[in-house]
């Protein structure tokens, strides 16, 4: 505790704890419904808005909508990585394989909170000329998304016509797969951030990015030739490859060999297989732009920190799972959560190169505030998980069958009977609120640590003129707005649409279509336009559902974008003026937009098991409504700072630290488990219902993705 005692600072009181904490909790449960980097998002920016309010710091509650923009993005990260059979490696009853399991889930949550405060502490410690300085870039990123989005699966198709892969069971079958991780939105980040480069720096030299690529492109293209004229690419491609399973396990059911090794993925994408003649040269036009923007790249407005992050993470995947894991092949390699995805090793990058970039650019501060809260949310999720198992310990059978009582004993059936409503509560809603809870408390330390060590931020004076002063910012603000009010609700709200077509009225939702082979294929129900759809030659005008709600979505963005002009330039009446009303009205907004629509997609497939879920959000969600009204003290009111000259102390205490922590929590989780669930031997152990990763039959020996078979 010594690292925060430095000034009072109301972001810890009691009060400021629990609303930040409850608001991440509220998003981090809805985030279990929508899942993934939209819902994660959604779930840092609602409890960054009043962590500004409560911060005591007018500096901050200015920067509000920076804040809500970039701690969005910052929590976004995390959502990538696989965790549900982490969590199960923690039930496993294996001695090493839960060792394991508690420290990975430390190491998740540190780099799941880690960069969520890095976002948020960003916009704290940058200017506000700065912050709008990254915006540009940042759009070319998600304009190279939003392409890679279209493209990819009609270039997927094209390589591998009859692969018949989905983005579910089968996406394996992707020739684009490549450890079911999401190297190719890393890799369009790096082209954008290389095109923002080339028109921000309008130099004559741009003529010469081609000459890089095709000189490049000759250069793989003859190495790889030289290889196979003298005989070594073979040899070379063997000693680069390894099989993501175990050729020689043995089935024990059958006392034969499981599987075929032919039938086994391996390190590199599928197209490698099916193209080996084209990875020459693509090698080499990737090596080509490479050294061109080396060797001339700015990189200038932020955009170096995207480069840092991509480039993070495109690098420690290489390193880790794919190049690394050839020296650990015959124990599953480097990996986390064999067979299951390994994003986790280009989070560990991008948590890298923002961390390499901080301390470039003088942002140590930063730096030192995203451990101090990674510590804190590493700690969150193994304690969670933990708490999560000595919570269902009564009349858990597993702990009566190690006591000696099995099914069918009389003692069984009764503790078993009392406990059942119990042991069937929504345990993963209760792991996911409560986690979310604890990452709120990460979020609130990690910058009550900044509030009372930066130095207040005064404002500029505004300089009249075109594209000067804070006019010149007012685009910044509106597009940081519109991405915390339209753009995340939109890429969460979304989905509702899918759930409710699967859960209401097929005849409504749904259409049957037959081919001229007379195949059926089932598509999108298609809904006419009022009154004009069915006029007399108008039969065209009719649209999907997903397409109604964008239409709506777009009509709503238009209002809102109309509305955000005039009160630039004339406030409306409704918009307080302080920024701790605008902030307040902000969060409101945000919050039941996404509690009403996170409702209505549970609504269709309502049961009682939903209560712990959505009724105990939409609880939550009142108190903390509440408590974002009342909790703001006098805006007038300002807190003592006592500005600190050199981060590098701290930062190497809050490092210390989180070792520490993730050394003796791991331990002491794994003991009183052990001590709770006496589990018996590994023999014993029933490896049709857990998960291992270590042993004859860990999971990445005894069920691999087979290419035949259905992904896991």
């Amino acid at each position: 505790m010594k690292l925060l005692q430095k000034q009072q600072t109301p972001l810890l009181r009691v009060g400021s704890l629990l609303l930040i904490g409850l608001s991440l909790s509220i998003g981090w449960g809805i985030r279990g419904n929508f899942g993934h980097q939209y819902g994660a998002a959604f779930a840092g920016c609602v409890a960054i808005i009043p962590l500004c309010v409560l911060s005591g710091r007018e500096d901050w509650r200015k920067k509000l909508l920076y804040f809500a923009f970039f701690g969005a993005i910052g929590w976004g990260f995390g959502a990538t990585v696989s965790y549900m059979q982490v969590i199960a490696y923690t039930d496993s009853g294996h001695f090493a394989t839960q060792w394991y399991g508690y420290g990975c889930l430390f190491l998740i949550g540190f780099l799941w909170a880690s960069l969520g405060v890095a976002g948020t502490a960003l916009a704290a410690v940058a200017e506000k000329d700065a912050l709008a300085d990254f915006f540009k870039p940042v759009l070319f990123v998600f304009a190279a998304w939003l392409l890679l989005d279209l493209i990819e699966d009609p270039i997927a198709s094209l390589l591998e016509p009859a692969a018949n892969f989905d983005s579910n069971w089968s996406r394996h079958k992707n020739p684009l797969y490549w450890f079911d991780a999401n190297y190719l939105p890393a890799f369009f980040t790096l082209l954008a951030a290389g095109v923002y480069d080339l028109q921000e720096r309008r130099e004559k030299n741009g003529w010469l990015l081609p000459v890089y690529g095709i000189g490049g492109a000759l250069a793989g293209w003859g190495v790889q030739s030289l290889l196979h004229a003298i005989g070594w690419d073979v040899s070379l491609a063997h000693a680069l490859t390894y099989p993501l399973g175990d050729p020689t396990y043995i089935n024990p059911a059958t006392g034969q060999p499981a599987y075929e090794a032919s039938n086994l993925l391996n390190n590199w994408p599928q197209w490698f297989g099916d193209y080996p003649q084209a990875i020459g040269w693509l090698i080499g036009v990737v090596a080509g732009l490479t050294f061109y923007f080396l060797r001339y790249g700015k990189f200038r407005k932020g955009s170096s920190l995207i480069v840092y992050m991509a480039g993070g993470w495109l690098v420690s995947f290489l390193v880790f799972p794919v190049l690394g894991s050839l020296l650990f092949a015959s124990h599953g390699g480097i990996r986390m959560t064999p067979p299951r995805s390994d994003d986790w090793s280009g989070i560990v990058g991008v948590f890298a190169g923002t961390m390499l970039w901080f301390r470039r650019h003088k942002y140590l501060s930063a730096a030192t505030a995203s451990v101090i809260g990674g510590a804190v949310g590493g700690l969150g999720f193994a304690g969670i998980a933990w708490l999560r198992q000595v919570l269902m310990v009564p009349g858990n059978p597993r702990i009566l069958v190690a006591r000696g009582l099995n099914p069918g004993n009389p003692e069984y059936e009764r503790i078993v009977s009392t406990w059942a409503n119990w042991q069937h509560q929504n345990w993963h809603s209760f792991l996911e609120q409560s986690y979310g809870f604890v990452n709120g408390i990460a979020l609130a330390v990690g910058m009550a640590f900044l509030a009372t060590r930066l130095p207040l931020q005064k404002e500029k004076p505004a300089v009249s003129g075109p594209g000067s002063g804070s006019g010149s910012r007012n685009w910044t603000l509106g597009v940081a707005a519109i991405f915390t009010l339209l753009v995340i609700p939109y890429i969460n709200l979304v989905k509702n649409v899918d759930t409710w077509s699967d859960q209401s009225k097929p005849e409504i939702w749904k259409r049957v279509v037959t081919a001229a082979d007379g195949t059926k294929e089932t598509l999108p129900a298609l809904w006419d336009v009022p009154y004009i759809g069915r006029l007399p030659g108008f039969g065209f005008l009719h649209l999907t559902p997903e397409w109604w709600f964008d239409i709506t979505w777009i009509f709503l963005a238009i209002v809102f974008i109309i509305l955000l002009n005039r009160h630039f330039r004339k406030p409306l009446a409704i918009i307080p003026r302080g920024w701790i009303g605008k902030g307040q009205l902000i969060f409101l907004l945000l919050l039941w937009i996404m509690v009403i629509g996170n409702f209505e997609r549970a609504l269709t497939g309502w049961g009682p098991e939903r209560l712990l879920t959505e009724w105990v959000i939409t609880v939550n969600a009142m108190i903390v409504s509440v408590l974002v009204l009342i909790l703001p003290g006098d805006p007038e009111e300002e807190w003592p700072v006592q500005a600190v000259d050199s981060f590098k102390m701290l930062y190497r205490k809050a490092w210390k630290m989180t070792l520490v922590a993730v050394v003796v929590s791991s331990t002491f989780f794994l003991f009183t488990n052990r001590l709770f669930y006496q589990y018996p031997p590994y023999e014993q152990l029933d490896f049709k219902h857990i998960q291992t990763r270590f042993g004859r039959e860990a999971n990445w020996r005894s069920k691999p993705i087979l290419k035949n078979g259905d992904h896991k």
